[in-house]
């Protein structure tokens, strides 16, 4: 039952995370096709410059819930304490690494979604919605960090912002989850017997899921490693249009 119901859950995330709404809200907005202006890219940043910052506002949201609505209904229903169905689970954590993994096949429907043949965005905004879900008081120290970071340092720099991608989820993360494990030696949820939020708290995350907190740790680790891919291409399609553009 544990593998029906996460593949139920793969594919639902992914169908989710292939709607692309910053196609929609930029068509909805000036009636354009935004992967033909700016930098092409189906994202928020290029929907905030070409579109309007009400649409890329609009937009870093949609793409932020498609992932964490369905990690949030998956664990309701399914991995809770006290879910609504129940079922006994193949092994112990398992319902963790179910949410973890439907949060990234969002992620791969944003960077290769079915309904626009497979090529998608960043999947950086789907990204911040599964680690506001899983990860939440420290992914948000870590975005103010990384963004006075940029402002500071990188504020010069093409698309300035973009370069949060790898402060936060390849350097900041792991490194502030692991130094608060070591220098905390208990464990204090911010939601005390929530059964959709008793993941989210402060301290050793090592006591996390019956001590077997380095799952945490790999957790933020597969995040960071699935986006990396549909960022790549993206990068490279930019180096390939600036080359293009320089040549002529």
């Amino acid at each position: 039952m544990y593998y029906l119901v996460l593949l139920l859950g793969l594919i639902i995330a992914y169908l989710s995370g292939s709607v692309s709404y910053a196609r929609i809200f930029s068509k909805i907005g000036k009636d354009i096709d935004i992967t033909t202006v700016g930098n092409g890219n189906p994202g928020t940043s290029n929907v905030m410059r070409e579109v309007g910052k009400g649409w890329g506002t609009l937009t870093i949201l949609g793409d932020s819930l498609k992932g964490a609505t369905i990690m949030l209904l998956f664990k309701w229903l399914f991995f809770s304490t006290d879910p609504v169905f129940r079922f006994a689970l193949p092994f112990e954590d398992a319902g963790y690494i179910a949410t973890v993994l439907i949060g990234i096949a969002a992620i791969y429907g944003h960077g290769y979604p079915l309904y626009y043949h497979f090529k998608g965005g960043g999947s950086v905004g789907v990204l911040f919605g599964c680690w506001l879900f899983m990860y939440s008081p420290q992914f948000l120290i870590c975005i103010v960090v990384s963004y006075i970071i940029v402002k500071l340092f990188l504020s010069n720099k093409i698309y300035p912002m973009g370069r949060m991608t790898p402060l936060v989820f390849i350097v900041l993360m792991p490194f502030y989850l692991l130094v608060e494990s070591f220098i905390a030696s208990n464990w204090q949820p911010v939601f005390t017997n929530s059964i959709l939020f008793d993941h989210m708290g402060w301290g050793n995350h090592f006591l996390q899921l019956n001590g077997n907190g380095w799952l945490v740790i790999a957790g933020i680790f597969l995040f960071a490693i699935s986006v990396i891919p549909t960022n790549l291409s993206l990068l490279k399609n930019e180096i390939l249009a600036k080359e293009k553009k320089t040549e002529k």
